[in-house]
């Protein structure tokens, strides 16, 4: 639960996170595994849509090693300052900027300042809580050893509250298609022709057996009025079927998809 929800979507009372905790036998399998951790962190997050604002940064490593690595977004609503190095796209956390004032990765010196929101976050945890809970394994030589472990999250409520701040526009909400809820929005436009009916109701069969989610507006409301709901909404896909595309046996597309690149 959020003690501090605020910021619409962004905080929330209800915190989701997705957790993933990695055991070793040694602290070079888990540099490892965190390698790749770290890379597939910013796959999800450009998949997402929030890839190209988004930073590896460098923060406080608290009791478990002198840094851990954050993934934050650059944003106007960000509560969080960072420190980006746009050489190489990484980012130091203003929590230790006055002891990391240049580029970790390439030692650049040319930082700036942005506000960004913490989307993930991974830390190598070694043997911070294996050995009070005597979690060990037997090595070749049959000696008890300390599991050497790692901690990787995201946060799945911040996630989606970014990627509205990030990709919304003055109209609504924009969804990539990977997360989005439905994939085509199918706007059937009211008339008495019942051939509008008819092929709105197909042409949802069709994509509903192809796998293809699709919300379907069949409510009696104007033209504008669906439109308009329809760039609230910010489904990736927007089909509509009326009298005029019957008529030419053809449907009117519009995508809704994310600014180019964000």
């Amino acid at each position: 639960m959020e003690l501090r929800a605020k910021s619409g979507i962004l905080r929330g009372r209800e915190f989701i996170m997705k957790d993933l905790y990695s055991f070793h036998r040694d602290e070079a399998d888990l540099a490892r595994y965190y390698e790749i951790m770290k890379d597939t962190y910013a796959r999800v997050f450009k998949r997402a849509g929030i890839g190209e604002k988004t930073y590896l940064t460098f923060a406080s490593g608290g009791s478990f090693a002198k840094y851990s690595h954050e993934f934050q977004t650059v944003t106007p609503a960000g509560e969080d300052t960072i420190y980006v190095c746009d050489a190489c796209r990484v980012a130091v956390n203003k929590e230790i900027i006055a002891e990391q004032s240049t580029c970790p990765s390439c030692g650049n010196k040319d930082l700036h300042a942005e506000t960004a929101i913490e989307v993930g976050n991974i830390f190598e945890l070694k043997t911070r809580f294996s050995e009070p809970f005597n979690l060990t394994y037997k090595d070749e030589e049959g000696k008890e050893q300390a599991v050497i472990m790692g901690c990787y999250g995201i946060g799945l409520g911040r996630v989606l509250g970014t990627v509205v701040e990030v990709l919304g526009d003055d109209k609504g909400l924009v969804w990539p298609r990977e997360i989005a809820p439905f994939v085509v929005h199918l706007v059937e436009i009211p008339s008495a022709n019942q051939g509008v009916r008819t092929a709105a109701e197909r042409l949802y069969r069709e994509l509903d057996a192809q796998g293809v989610e699709v919300l379907w507006d069949d409510r009696d409301l104007r033209a504008g009025e669906k439109f308009s709901e329809s760039d609230l909404l910010g489904i990736p896909l927007r089909v509509v079927v009326s009298e005029k595309t019957i008529a030419s046996g053809t449907f009117e597309v519009r995508a809704r998809f994310p600014k180019p690149n964000t």
